[in-house]
């Protein structure tokens, strides 16, 4: 039997948790939003293969990060055009995928799939769960199948309601199972089928991987992208994160990038042992982006490792009511320091927000995994009927109360306003989506008394909605 290859592994091995710099220094400099790759003064359908002119990037000096005091012009401001590059994936990829060659007023307003959902699900080149539910749908709609070994373990292969890192759950306002889906383009697809042309190494396969192990000893080299933002696309994974959308309940859906799918759950994980399937609308509320970059040949501070953007939406979680903030020594400063704590404290909610993953005036406590009830043939069985985790958890943790941990760095956003008022001229729910930050293989300075990685900027980072309870 195939085995899932973790295609993110890279990336998560990078992300031991969330740190989001942010610095009290003040400064007069604002970032500009770049809206095009090619120069454009609206927003386009190109997806970046590169980011843009970077200065400091190509000077002698050691850089630390995003420590210490905020950049000061363009030719201090390093992560600005990673940032840039971010945004300029995330509107082409949420572009209408019939619509890539008209303007924004259609291409982001278009209903139908998007650019990215017409990749590759990993489904489809490493195989499907062993058990799926057999139920079909009399529309054409898009199938989430939470398949299973048929003895009440969920298993990866198809769409996920348990976060990769921890093998948790996160459960939203309404009571119901986030929902997780991969794809990759179809340049990382060809390359996982024949790595450099050989389908004998195929990394679908155990077999494969074993084989290119021992005729390549440096291991896969994904397909790299062009070193210039108009150029080729290197190989791209996307993975979303989605929860159900209930107008009745108090959703607004207009807020959302939302699809109807049929949900499609394997018996085995249903509290009446029976499979179950449902039309739902699913509304679009995490997103990782991640693209093989080429090395830089004029400067080792951009490693040929991998860019990663993750977006999240505005109304998720609050923020902590004291989040970390590296530059003023989150690291070493006891009052903010949440690494390795099994919680950051209290929330700083806004009274006026319908948060998707925190409820007011709720529990206290933060970012705390849900403890199963024990009821069903599985941890976290599923209700065959909305709420869907209903009688799966304690009645203590039927709310995670997910709560950020770490503050956005502030040129980031500052260049998210910017974005989001460009797409709210569209009318797009796009305008309600985030940066929350990109991350690039980086040769850093380390900083001293600091207990982060230095081989990439920022130094740690995740989704809130993709690792809920690894902020730490």
């Amino acid at each position: 039997m195939k085995k899932v290859l973790l295609i993110f592994v890279m990336l998560l091995l990078a992300a031991a948790g969330a740190v989001l710099y942010r610095s009290t220094a003040q400064t007069s400099y604002v970032p500009t939003a770049q809206l095009c790759a090619n120069g454009s003064k609206a927003p386009c359908s190109m997806v970046a293969s590169a980011i843009g002119p970077d200065p400091l990037l190509h000077s002698g000096f050691g850089y630390s990060g995003l420590f210490g005091p905020l950049p000061t012009s363009p030719a201090n401001d390093l992560q600005t055009p990673f940032d840039n590059m971010a945004w300029q994936m995330f509107v082409a990829l949420n572009w209408a995928a019939a619509s890539v060659n008209q303007p924004p007023a259609k291409g982001l307003t278009a209903p139908g799939r998007r650019v990215w959902q017409t990749y590759r699900k990993v489904s489809s080149l490493f195989g499907n769960s062993p058990v799926r539910a057999g139920c079909t749908s009399a529309l054409a709609l898009p199938v989430f199948y939470i398949g299973s070994d048929g003895k009440g373990n969920p298993l990866p292969n198809n769409e996920e309601y348990f976060q990769a890192s921890t093998n948790l759950p996160l459960i939203d306002i309404n009571g119901n199972w986030a929902i997780f889906e991969r794809r990759v383009n179809d340049i990382e697809a060809n390359y996982l089928l024949a790595p450099d042309g050989h389908p004998q190494q195929t990394l679908t396969t155990i077999a494969g991987q074993a084989n290119l192990i021992l005729n390549n000893p440096s291991g896969a080299q994904f397909t790299s992208s062009d070193t210039v933002p108009t150029g080729k696309n290197g190989s791209i994974e996307i993975k979303a994160s989605w929860r159900i959308i209930n107008p009745a309940a108090g959703d607004d859906p207009s807020r959302y990038y939302t699809q109807k799918a049929f949900l499609a759950v394997s018996g085995d994980l249903v509290q009446s042992g029976r499979s179950f399937c449902s039309t739902v609308t699913l509304g679009l509320v995490g997103m990782h982006i991640i693209q093989r970059n080429q090395a830089n040949t004029q400067s080792n501070k951009l490693l040929p490792q991998w860019i990663w953007a993750t977006f999240e939406h505005v109304d998720n979680a609050p923020m902590a009511q004291s989040p970390c903030n590296v530059a003023n020594g989150c690291g070493t400063n006891s009052s903010t320091n949440w690494i390795n704590q099994p919680t950051c404290g209290s929330a700083a909610p806004s009274a006026s927000v319908r948060y998707s993953f925190y409820k007011q005036n709720g529990p206290q406590g933060t970012n705390i995994g849900p403890v199963s009830s024990g009821a069903g043939k599985t941890k976290y069985a599923w209700n065959s009927q909305q709420p869907y985790a209903s009688g799966a958890t304690t009645a203590a943790t039927s709310m995670p109360q997910a709560t950020r941990c770490w503050s956005i760095y502030p040129t980031t956003a500052q260049l998210n306003t910017q974005w989001q008022t460009a797409l709210a001229a569209y009318k797009t729910p796009l305008q309600n989506y985030m940066l929350i930050g990109t991350q690039w293989g980086g040769n850093v300075e380390p900083r001293e008394g600091n207990p982060l990685p230095d081989k990439a900027v920022p130094a740690m980072l995740s989704n809130l909605t993709l690792e809920t309870y690894i902020q730490n």
